[in-house]
């Protein structure tokens, strides 16, 4: 490769000649060589010398016959007819709503309301004006006449149409109001296509992966051009390690997601098994339940003991104060008859039919001893049944009261408790019938239990398909996992072809530059030895170099194009690997959120 630094200007700036004139070599040999300088830069490189030797020859006369002008019209006039519907009620109202919308989002101060933008007055509108205007200048103050400055800063703006001064001291009139509001919708949608623009500007970058080779070949052709060989150099390490960069990076994020593909394969595989210490700790959780429930129930039976108790107690203190009152009566009435026994006279027949009363007394007392010693023995095993069946029957109770709760009859507040009735049971010790001890009816108790049951019937068979469902879509996610998988490895496998292709390529289309360079090499010497021969064969080697040359550039762009498009090849497999790796990542998301939901039903 050669650079133009030992090249003279003129010959540079030569216009390019049809036919060979014998003075003409030099410059046409330049050109060739300007030509081959980069792989896609020929064209530019033949078309810069004419132009400017085209400048050269005619300083008077401008490059380009055709004045350029705005970058809406081909005049440098505004259109007289705006073309826009400003008649139509639907557009007016769309570009009131846009006007509303964008001024609300950057802070406007004043309200704003569809209302007043349908006829707004001249400070109003001048409020509006100003507030867009200091969008694209912070610094923006209107003169002393709002009338003069609004029309030139459209104009500076380019604003595709004209603006009167006359529609300005009518802002508010039918006939004005809409091609004002269609100027001030204009700069709102310029603003928005800005911000636009500027958000997605790195991301069209990064999307065209030609970019950087093409601006690489510019900055190169440029130093080539100014014959810079150090800083062309510098510029194509520069490009190489910025391609061997990206080509890591793309590396590295492939076996970063590998890794995390495997982490949440691993992940999967430790939601979907259930551990040792898991079971133990719901053994032991539910052991801790039940003590609880047992210490619960042996707190109530105590409670209901000591309530027991204290009214055996009672009774016991009411019995005993009764006893108190009947032995001091007793005892009156034995000081009494001692007294009537001691004053009284003393006879022997009354005295043996008073021995015979006492002795009929005492039978008879002995008798009602006995009778009184069953009837305490009967009545104290009646008691020792009754409490019994009073414990079996708060058991009952309570147990009937747990199954309730359970299932949802208890308290009033529960899924399945009724207003009508009660299912909450309870026991009245000193009631004085059976049917009144206990204060629920079990036959509606009954009839509420056999619908529960059957709606859990219900409940258990639509669970079951649930659970079949829930089975076959665990089947399939873990069949188009697999298959996922498979995709993945094929996908990384003809990666790894295609950069070895590629790597195969490149190596093949440097030893054809080397080959080409060393030819190119040749071909200099070749025409440095024809300048040193006499000039009648000089014509005839001229037209064969060029002839060489132009096969040359044509076989250095076709590589270029083969290169490129084998780069493309590389980015667009990189770019679907990466966007089915995001794929299986996906489904892999969904499937681990489809077993998290299984796993907690």
């Amino acid at each position: 490769r050669k650079t133009l630094s030992g090249v003279d200007a003129s010959q540079l700036n030569a216009r390019a000649q049809t036919g060979v004139l014998p003075g003409a070599g030099g410059e046409e040999m330049q050109m060739a060589l300007g030509k081959s300088a980069g792989v896609h830069a020929g064209a530019a490189a033949a078309s810069r010398p004419q132009s400017r030797a085209h400048q050269h020859q005619h300083p008077s006369k401008p490059s380009n016959p055709q004045r350029r002008h705005s970058v809406y019209f081909s005049n440098g006039q505004a259109p007289r007819v705006d073309p826009r519907p400003l008649g139509d009620k639907a557009y007016i109202n769309s570009c009131v709503r846009q006007l509303i919308s964008f001024l609300s989002s950057r802070g406007f101060d004043a309200a704003l309301s569809p209302k007043t933008l349908a006829a707004p007055t001249a400070k109003e509108f001048a409020a509006l004006s100003l507030f867009l205007f200091r969008q694209a200048d912070a610094n923006f103050k209107f003169g002393s006449k709002t009338e003069d400055d609004v029309p030139t800063v459209f104009k500076q703006l380019r604003y595709p149409f004209q603006i009167s001064k006359s529609a300005l001291y009518a802002v508010g009139s039918p006939h004005t109001w809409p091609s004002l509001l269609a100027a001030l919708t204009w700069m709102v949608q310029m603003f928005i296509y800005e911000e636009e623009a500027g958000r997605n500007e790195a991301k069209v970058m990064c999307a065209e992966p030609a970019v950087s080779f093409f601006k690489y070949v510019s900055a190169a052709y440029r130093h080539f051009l100014a014959g810079d060989d150090a800083r062309c150099d510098a510029v194509e390490r520069e490009f190489s390690s910025v391609r061997c960069q990206k080509s890591a990076h793309v590396t590295a994020s492939t076996l970063r997601l590998e890794q995390e593909n495997a982490e949440l394969d691993a992940l999967w595989t430790s939601l979907t098994q259930e551990t040792p210490q898991r079971a133990a700790l719901h053994n032991e959780k539910d052991a801790f339940v039940r003590g609880v429930q047992k210490y619960e129930e042996d707190a109530g039976a105590m409670r209901r003991c000591i309530e027991i108790a204290e009214g055996h107690a009672a009774q016991a203190r009411q019995s005993a104060h009764l006893c108190e009152e009947q032995f001091q009566a007793s005892n009156k009435e034995a000081v009494d008859l001692r007294h009537r026994v001691s004053t009284q006279p003393v006879d022997v027949a009354a005295a043996n039919f008073t021995d015979k009363e006492i002795q009929k007394q005492r039978d008879a007392m002995t008798l009602l001893k006995s009778r009184r010693s069953d009837v305490e023995s009967r009545a104290c095993a009646s008691e020792v049944e009754a409490e019994h069946a009073l414990a079996q029957l708060e058991t009952n109770v309570k147990r009937y009261n747990d199954v309730a709760r359970q299932l949802q009859l208890i308290p009033h507040t529960a899924k399945y408790a009724t207003n009508a009735s009660t299912f909450e049971a309870a026991i009245n010790p000193r009631a004085h019938t059976e049917q009144t001890m206990v204060n629920v009816d079990f036959k509606n108790v009954r009839s509420t239990v056999k619908k529960i049951h059957e709606v859990h019937t219900q409940h258990k068979w639509s669970s079951e398909r649930e659970h079949v469902n829930l089975d076959q879509s665990l089947q399939t996610c873990q069949d188009t996992l697999t298959e996922r998988c498979d995709e993945a490895n094929g996908l990384a496998s003809k990666a790894t072809r295609c950069e070895t292709s590629y790597d195969s390529e490149r190596k093949r289309l440097e030893g054809v530059l080397s080959h080409i360079m060393k030819e190119l090499a040749e071909v200099e010497k070749d025409v440095t030895a024809v300048r040193q021969s006499p000039e009648a064969s000089g014509s005839d080697n001229e037209t064969a170099l060029y002839t060489c040359q132009v096969d040359h550039d044509a076989c250095l762009t076709l590589c270029g194009e083969e290169r490129l498009a084998v780069q493309n090849m590389m980015l667009a497999a990189l770019d679907a690997l990466m966007g089915h790796k995001q794929q299986v990542q996906d489904a892999l998301d969904a499937s681990s959120s489809k077993l998290t939901e299984v796993s907690i039903e």
